[in-house]
């Protein structure tokens, strides 16, 4: 090929040090005979091959990827049901059972108390007993139709008069355990029900075993409050009886007994089923069951460099695009 005007042939190659104007593509005539070729005309081929591209992706098919396909988030807290088998619900079921019969006194039905000392906090001789608990009292009503002294529980307890009442060492270490026995009972009673959901360790499971068996060591100490002067003053004609509140402590002293026993007697290693139920679970846990990809073209999964790269991509293949060969040269 030949510029106009010039009767020296120039190359626009790498090699050689002159440089083309900025209009050569426009000024070039094909060696063939045919109309020069202009910016214009590159333009607008490459907008052609743009549309074409979009309509491309326009038409790409609906991609459905199944959620096992796509990986679990590490980390993830797994809920499994009843890893542990049945055997961790025993201790579960006793240990609320404890905790709930110790919860259904209404604090002052403890104790039945009988003797001069009922005489001297109600100042009334005829009252032959009264209801008593760690902080109040019930005084017993006579039914004028049978003659029999009932207790109303439907009144409301009144508190001890500490003139005629002495809370002694007995009395006050016996509120203090037998609060503490709610507190690790009720404790370990919820933490041993995430057992049914979750996998323990040897060490975690004994570890709800020392709180129940606290719990237990509590409740029993919570009995000194019958070693208390109330129970044995009047020169022992004072005297102190199991009634509702003392016996749902004993009941539930035992069924924490039960289970500090089943805890220790016992460690249930988590089934095979169970992790086969969990490795099931991880491929539909936090992930959509498909995910549905209309005209993409995987830029928007890509990092910022993947994008730029690919960007770059197209830019090279437009360009290529654009280039025109004729005969044995290359207008650009």
């Amino acid at each position: 090929m030949t510029l106009p005007g010039s009767e020296t042939p120039h190359s626009y190659g790498g090699n050689s040090s002159s440089t083309p104007p900025a209009n050569a593509a426009s000024e070039i005539n094909i060696e063939n005979g045919s109309e020069p070729i202009s910016d214009n005309d590159n333009m607008t081929h490459q907008q052609e091959q743009g549309a074409t591209r979009q309509s491309d992706a326009a038409s790409d098919p609906v991609f459905h990827i199944p959620a096992a396909s796509v990986e679990r988030r590490p980390g993830t807290v797994k809920c499994l049901f009843l890893p542990h088998g049945l055997y961790a619900v025993m201790p579960a079921l006793f240990s609320t059972f404890a905790w709930l019969s110790s919860l259904t006194q209404d604090g002052c039905d403890y104790a039945r108390l009988t003797g001069p000392i009922v005489t001297e906090i109600t100042n009334d001789p005829n009252v032959p007993f009264l209801d008593v608990g760690f902080n109040q009292y019930r005084v017993p009503e006579l039914d004028s139709v049978t003659g029999q002294w009932l207790v109303d529980y439907r009144l409301p307890c009144e508190d001890y008069d500490e003139d005629f009442v002495n809370m002694d060492g007995y009395w006050r270490v016996s509120k203090g355990t037998a609060f503490l026995s709610l507190v690790f009972g009720g404790g370990g009673a919820l933490f041993l029900w995430f057992s049914s959901c979750f996998v323990f360790s040897r060490g975690t499971w004994r570890w709800a075993g020392y709180e129940l068996l606290a719990a237990t060591i509590f409740q029993a100490l919570s009995f000194l409050w019958f070693l208390t002067s109330m129970c044995h003053g009047s020169h022992g004609m004072d005297s102190c009886y199991l009634y509702y509140g003392s016996k749902t402590d004993i009941l539930a002293a035992s069924f924490w007994g039960v289970s500090v026993l089943l805890i220790f007697g016992r460690y249930p290693k988590a089934t095979n089923k169970a992790f086969e139920r969990s490795n099931r679970r991880v491929e539909e846990a936090d992930v959509p069951a498909e995910v549905e990809m209309t005209g993409q073209t995987g830029d928007d999964e890509l990092p910022l460099e993947g994008r730029v790269a690919n960007e770059a991509t197209r830019t090279t293949e437009g360009d290529a695009a654009a280039r025109i060969h004729v005969g044995d040269h290359e207008i650009i």
